[in-house]
């Protein structure tokens, strides 16, 4: 394990800021004494207690209200915080996922969790990630990257329906299930169409709807081994989505760890998240999605900065392998603290 002290970071100016909450109050009890701060919406840093951060209840619907008062204003202002100590980055969505965050320590040699600046940004946008998977030969959806404030965009995306009949919508840079649509209608086509327009989300990632059955696999980096994970399945009720309701609230989903999968599958599943952790060059964990089909898995996407709420994924993960978690958490701080040195 390593010594330097643990600088755990939560909260977060993106729209998963509550599950980063939730996040922060599962692993804070693996750190001796950890300093904590909260980022909240505007941007500002907060050094709150464990106390604190613990007495919050209903992470995923209550917005985190910090007591004191800012002892940053922005990120520029955190070197000093943050010198010395290794940041475990509990945070998920953008800034804190897509490479924002990371290539401010890479600047300043601050040793992080996680991903590179280089891999966050990559996995963080849908578009790229899909071309980066491409020419990796990795089995994919069909797509169309649809911009909504284009007439012309939106009219490649009413014939894209109409040649696939069913489609997926999903903002081209946003994490948890955000800002989803399953669309098998006109009906549904429009009504999706009139919802984007008017957020503020208009790069969306449109794909041909895969029948098959919704996987994640987690990877886990291990001394410069990789493993992977026991794969998890998410069942969903008829007509419900995998959104955010249906991810941290119960409501629609049922997910399944380790999945009920024969040894070729479970094979194929894990191969799979393998290949995505290496090729986008990932460091110390990710979680790629995918959905399992008759002729394989198709891949998805891949999470550089997996949930670890009680009920995440990855947690579960570790769980069914007989990881314990506080291994999982020591390996991650000293990949951290060996990042520039490698």
């Amino acid at each position: 394990m390593s010594a330097k002290k643990v600088a755990l970071i939560f909260g977060g100016t993106s729209n998963e800021r509550m599950v980063s909450v939730a996040s922060a109050q599962n692993v804070v009890n693996y750190f001796h004494n950890p300093d904590i701060y909260f980022i909240n919406l505007e941007g500002h840093w907060f050094k709150v207690s464990k106390d604190e951060l613990l007495a919050h209840k209903n992470p995923f619907v209550q917005e985190f209200k910090p007591q004191s008062t800012p002892v940053a204003n922005d990120l520029n202002e955190t070197v000093q915080l943050l010198t010395g100590k290794i940041s475990f980055l509990a945070l998920h969505g953008t800034a804190g996922e897509d490479g924002t965050y990371q290539e401010f320590f890479e600047k300043h040699k601050l040793a992080y969790t996680g991903s590179s600046a280089k891999a966050s940004r990559l996995c963080f946008n849908k578009a790229k990630t899909k071309e980066a998977a491409r020419a990796q030969n990795m089995s994919l959806a069909s797509e169309l990257l649809v911009h909504f404030g284009s007439v012309e965009s939106v009219s490649k995306l009413r014939k894209f329906f109409s040649d696939k009949k069913k489609i997926v919508l999903k903002p081209n840079a946003n994490g948890s299930s955000f800002g989803l649509f399953i669309v098998s209608s006109e009906t549904d086509l429009e009504k999706a169409i009139s919802e984007i327009t008017k957020s503020t989300e208009h790069d969306y990632m449109c794909e041909e709807f895969v029948v098959g059955r919704e996987i994640t696999v987690g990877v886990w980096e291990k001394r410069n081994e990789l493993v992977p994970l026991a794969p998890s399945e998410v069942l969903l009720e008829a007509g419900a989505n995998f959104d955010y309701q249906g991810k941290y609230l119960g409501r629609g989903s049922k997910e399944i760890t380790p999945a009920d999968l024969n040894s070729v599958e479970r094979k194929a599943c894990q191969d799979l998240a393998l290949h995505a952790h290496k090729s986008f060059g990932c460091l110390g964990y990710s979680r790629t999605d995918m959905i399992l089909t008759s002729r394989g898995p198709v891949f998805i996407e891949t999470n550089t900065l997996p949930g670890m709420t009680k009920a995440s994924f990855f947690p579960q993960q570790l769980d069914a392998e007989k990881i314990s978690f506080q291994n999982f958490i020591d390996e991650l701080l000293i990949s951290a603290e060996n990042r520039y040195h490698v």
